[in-house]
């Protein structure tokens, strides 16, 4: 007899099966002969996702993902070394870009400008940068 995985409660940052089917084939990591089992591919996924969508650290990965955080780094680290998330970036790009999602007209960098004080010798003499002794 087979026991199920209990289905934990989906966060806002996990992909539905049809967005998952659409970047597995992309992210594939060729099996090896011999170690571990490969950890669940989506669970992978849904967990880096889970990290650059709240800011929190790799360490931070909630439990009930099904696998560890350093895991998750891994995968995370492999795909951006061989360059496998630029091109799943690229594809979902131009899969917008198809659709008519992405208005090339309002695109615009972001920066921000901030003024240098002229005038001032040292930047701890400034106003702001008080620095107190005793």
């Amino acid at each position: 007899m087979q026991t199920q995985k209990p289905t934990r409660k989906a966060y806002p940052s996990d992909l539905t099966t049809e967005q998952f089917a659409l970047l597995a084939s992309r992210l594939l990591v060729r099996p090896k002969r011999t170690g571990r089992p490969k950890a669940e591919l989506k669970a992978v996924v849904d967990g880096i996702l889970y990290v650059l969508s709240t800011g929190c650290r790799w360490r931070d990965l909630p439990h009930d993902y099904g696998v560890s955080y350093v895991t998750c780094y891994r995968y995370f680290q492999y795909w951006i070394k061989t360059g496998k998330l630029m091109q799943v970036f690229e594809f979902l790009k131009a899969k917008a870009n198809r659709r008519h999602y992405l208005h090339w007209r309002n695109a615009y960098l972001d920066a921000s400008v901030v003024k240098s004080k002229k005038g001032a010798n040292d930047t701890a003499d400034t106003r702001g940068n008080i620095i107190l002794t005793d």
